[in-house]
């Protein structure tokens, strides 16, 4: 009985070393447009302004599908607070998805006389508002995803043939980028600053779902494989040093998803997942090589988590007060200052949250 106290004592005092000397947060609650109960943040910039959408309770149990009437994309900045970006003209679903350090804030939107999911890509500014980016030739509903710091745009647009290719924007002029060979459906999803943009193309719709995820170099798309076995992988976010952040599944993962990280010579590296767990995903990475997304735990309760490559992977509600009423369940995406966003549940509803280190 006294060596089982004694690993237990020695247990809690590990456990208790390492929380203290682990990165903490203080968490804001971003709140949700009027009328709306659900909340989501999607992309934050260095000086932490973050966009996303508020919306109201869905039967899927987390915010902005992109399927209800009402959803409208957001900015929120601390000065600011919360303002609704609106939709495109006659629309009633939008969502933003990227925002760069001058403020210009990209995403989707529906418009009126198109069926409610046929989204249009918008790029938003103070200045002009929400200005359509249009489709490829053709095309019947495209969107984008991130924006770089010289407003260069990356994202998806349906072709003439009704395939959906990745594509850029500059200077709002469209770009078809490709799609791997035998792709059903390819996204431009993250672009950094040197203009490189990673994605996904998928080749099955399955059983088994079959993806790779790509970088686009500036003159190709170069398929970047999966884990050892696998036949899944997704590239959802890139940093400045040409790191890559997403999910793969493989030989050792147990049929399930994976974060991974890609490094600069592009070789594939396992993150793992959070303690107890079973999958994992990476949304986004800063500078730094930090990663952030989600995992489940023994329970198959989705947290939000954290990686870095001193301490692996964390559950991030083990880093925030234990007294928040929050419980974390996706981060998608952290800055170069380490600030957090993505959403989690507090008092019943989803909302969309702000991590401060």
């Amino acid at each position: 009985m006294k060596t089982k106290l004694a690993a237990a004592w020695m247990f809690l005092l590990v456990f208790s070393v390492a929380l203290a000397g682990a990165q903490t947060y203080t968490i804001t609650d971003l709140g949700v447009l009027k009328g709306d109960n659900e909340s989501s943040g999607f992309w934050i910039n260095n000086l932490g302004d973050i966009v996303g959408c508020s919306d109201t309770q869905t039967l899927e149990g987390y915010p902005c599908t992109g399927l209800v009437a009402g959803q409208h994309g957001f900015l929120w900045s601390k000065s600011g607070g919360l303002k609704d970006l609106g939709t495109l003209s006659g629309g009633n679903v939008s969502g933003a998805q990227g925002i760069n350090d001058a403020g210009a804030v990209v995403g989707y939107s529906n418009i009126k006389g198109q069926p409610a999911t046929n989204f249009y890509a918008f790029q938003w500014s103070s200045a002009t508002g929400m200005v359509n980016l249009g489709t490829l030739p053709g095309g019947s509903s495209s969107a984008a995803f991130q924006i770089n710091s010289a407003g260069v745009i990356a994202g998806d647009s349906f072709n003439s043939a009704g395939v959906s290719h990745a594509t850029s924007w500059t200077a709002r002029k469209i770009k078809n980028l490709g799609a791997l060979p035998k792709s059903l459906f390819t996204a431009g999803l993250a672009i950094n600053d040197n203009g490189d943009i990673v994605g996904e193309s998928d080749l099955s719709y399955g059983p088994p779902f079959e993806s790779r995820g790509f970088l686009w170099n500036g003159s190709a798309l170069v398929n970047l494989g999966t884990l050892p076995g696998g036949v899944t992988s997704i590239a959802n976010a890139i940093n400045a040093s040409g790191e890559i952040t997403g999910q793969s599944d493989g030989s050792t993962t147990g049929g399930h998803w994976h974060a991974v990280l890609w490094d600069a010579s592009h070789k594939i590296h396992d993150l793992g997942v959070i303690s107890g767990g079973t999958y994992s995903i990476g949304f986004a990475l800063n500078d730094s090589g930090v990663v952030v997304g989600y995992g489940n735990l023994f329970d198959n309760a989705a947290h939000a988590m954290i990686w870095t490559a001193k301490a692996g992977m964390q559950d991030l509600n083990l880093l925030i007060p234990g007294n928040s009423g929050w419980v974390l369940i996706n981060a998608n995406a952290i800055n170069n200052v380490g600030q957090i966003t993505g959403y989690g549940t507090i008092k019943g509803h989803n909302h969309a949250f702000l991590l401060t280190p």
